[in-house]
């Protein structure tokens, strides 16, 4: 039954499509004078407040076709594209706020490219989430790497060169991967359109060819091991904004299109489907927090653990899977829900916390956590945004990641209990390995937030640091209290997840009942701490000595700023642990890589880049 949608969402989704379009060109044109770009910030947040807007009145309408006013693009209205429609406006809101605070100290060359280019990623990735037909998301999509591309390439460093090139030969890659994907399904079904090839079944051996192609495309796109060579290096030389819209907007859609062929448009999955998506997602999760640990650059740290995060989505969109092949529905509510409420949760902490790095590089300009120290003192807001970060991306109640990977763990273990071998075999592992992966993050949280922000400063940078502007501060605040909101919340955020993927009001009441208080869990938190006191101003009498306070004990020798724990200290038990799986970094041969990157290769696929974004901003805006 078709369902006639009011007008004021599609025509809110209008307006910040057109205001994104907008504003690019505008903050191309304008760029020499800064005020004007600082204020052009201000026109690309109302585009996502009306995005954000247009997402949360979407997010419950049935599943049908619509097309938006003016621009005759035609949409897919649905629960699922809602939801990752609120996701890349959350992330034009952040970034929007941190140009606010950051473009005036920018050159007029640099301002230009990062207004222009982010808000045409916004654009594209708005419409891409929307996309009714698969030509649609595909150039969409493309447009939007296209954009990354050129965002990584803003320095003229080789280093930046390099991880532009890697970022642009993977992502032709995964588009050829996609292309060939759909044209399989094009050959039998005549169309493109999603309603269609739903409609249309496919033989075995062909939904089992464009399964494997199309996740193998869009796991290049969301970064899925062995496919991820592009994360780590774009986050740290691309601007702190851009690498928050590579992990929260760009690597989500491509999560959305493994969802959609693994749970949508192909039908009930068979069983080996959802097991492939659940190895390779417990594969880039571990190996994802394994390699963060050794990482001093704070981005690339932030990046693997984007890759960590990634797997752990996959994990519920996996587990997913399994459950509609098992015909288990309270297994697939569980996973699906955590999945897609994980999916959330990951865009606000890595929000907040590439968001954090990026004030700390404006007010110190260091991305190495080995120089840094203090930090706590000297920007204490936004040590306490990068802690809070920090702990959600851990998975630490009562903040959000803990509510989403709990029910991840109560998908798993369904799995272990479901009839078979299989379920009694993969789940107890896959719950395992999720659980050292929780471990690395632990330790992770104790690295970065010891290492950068606690001790004494190890450079004059650091020492000098000031606590950054307002439009700075709250580009990383806010995301950082949405963390709590979506934490604290759980308990009456899940219930909207499971209706909008449309769940039976037993199998909802069982996947909510199933969550632990983060209320509750809260207030006994907060209230520890003041049981040692308590117990003190119990026992405590007057012939009780008073506390001196000396200096720190350094073996006999002075005490020096040194003296502190350092990233590669902390990480070298770990390193020489698990060295044979280090090495896996450098499968690829130096010939094969130094090839891949020689000067007049780099020069002529930049040229090229030129090319394709220009005919495709042709193509979909003409």
């Amino acid at each position: 039954m078709m369902y006639a949608l009011l007008p004021a969402p599609l025509l809110l989704l209008t307006s910040a499509l057109v205001g994104y379009l907008l504003c690019a060109l505008l903050g191309w044109l304008m760029a020499p004078w800064s005020r004007v770009s600082t204020l052009l910030s201000g026109g690309t947040l109302l585009c996502a407040v009306a995005s954000l807007l247009a997402a949360m009145q979407m997010l419950f309408a049935p599943l049908h076709s619509a097309r938006l006013p003016w621009l005759h693009y035609a949409v897919e209205i649905s629960g699922l594209n809602a939801l990752l429609l609120l996701v890349m406006a959350l992330g034009g809101v952040f970034a929007a706020l941190y140009h606010a605070g950051s473009l005036s100290r920018l050159n007029p060359r640099a301002r230009g490219r990062l207004t222009g280019l982010s808000n045409l990623m916004l654009a594209a990735l708005s419409a891409a989430v929307m996309a009714d037909n698969a030509l649609a998301l595909l150039l969409l999509l493309e447009l939007a790497a296209l954009c990354g591309y050129f965002l990584i390439v803003h320095a003229p460093s080789a280093k930046s060169l390099r991880a532009g090139h890697s970022q642009f030969l993977l992502m032709r890659l995964g588009t050829l991967l996609l292309v060939a994907a759909f044209a399989l399904i094009y050959c039998h079904s005549h169309s493109l359109q999603f309603s269609v090839i739903r409609a249309t079944p496919l033989p075995d051996a062909l939904r089992n060819a464009v399964f494997l192609l199309a996740l193998a495309g869009f796991g290049i796109f969301a970064g899925l091991m062995p496919l991820h060579a592009w994360v780590p290096q774009s986050h740290s030389s691309a601007p702190a904004s851009a690498a928050m819209l590579f992990s929260s907007a760009l690597m989500k859609v491509g999560l959305l299109g493994i969802l959609k062929i693994g749970l949508d448009l192909l039908g009930t999955p068979p069983l080996w489907w959802g097991l492939l998506v659940l190895l390779l997602a417990v594969g880039t999760a571990f190996f994802g927090g394994l390699y963060a640990l050794m990482e001093h650059d704070l981005r690339r740290l932030l990046a693997y653990h984007t890759l960590e995060n990634i797997g752990i989505i996959l994990l519920g969109i996996g587990g997913a899977m399994v459950g509609m092949a098992l015909q288990q529905p309270l297994l697939t509510a569980f996973a699906l829900i955590g999945g897609l409420f994980h999916l959330l949760n990951h865009s606000l902490f890595k929000s907040t916390l590439l968001l954090a790095a990026g004030a700390i590089e404006q007010q110190t300009g260091l991305k190495d956590m080995e120089k840094m120290g203090g930090l706590a003192r000297l920007m204490p807001w936004t040590a306490v945004s990068l802690l809070i970060g920090l702990v959600a991306m851990a998975a630490l109640p009562p903040l959000n990641g803990f509510a989403s990977e709990w029910l991840i763990y109560q998908g798993l273990f369904r799995f272990s209990a479901a009839p078979g071998f299989i379920g009694h075999l993969f789940g107890p592992l896959l719950a395992v390995a999720l659980a050292l992966t929780g471990a690395l993050a632990v330790m992770c949280v104790s690295k970065v937030f010891g290492v950068a922000c606690l001790g004494a400063p190890r450079c004059a940078a650091a020492a000098n640091a000031v606590q950054a502007n307002v439009w700075l501060t709250l580009s990383h605040a806010l995301p950082a209290l949405l963390c709590l909101v979506c934490g604290l919340g759980a308990p009456w955020i899940i219930p909207l997840f499971a209706r909008l993927i449309g769940i039976t009001p037993e199998h909802a009441l069982s996947v909510s009942g199933s969550l632990v208080s983060t209320p509750l869990i809260a207030i006994l938190l907060l209230s520890m701490p003041l049981l040692p006191l308590l117990i003190a101003a119990r026992y405590q009498t007057r012939r009780q000595p008073h506390r001196v306070q000396g200096s720190a004990w350094a073996c006999g020798y002075g005490h020096e700023d040194a003296m502190v724990i350092t990233a590669t200290g902390f990480a070298q038990p770990l390193r020489v642990m698990f060295a044979p799986l280090y090495q896996l970094r450098r499968w690829l041969p130096a010939s094969v890589s130094d090839g891949l990157h020689r000067n007049a290769f780099v020069a002529f696929c930049r040229g090229l880049a030129a090319v394709e974004l220009a005919v495709l901003l042709v193509v979909a805006f003409a």
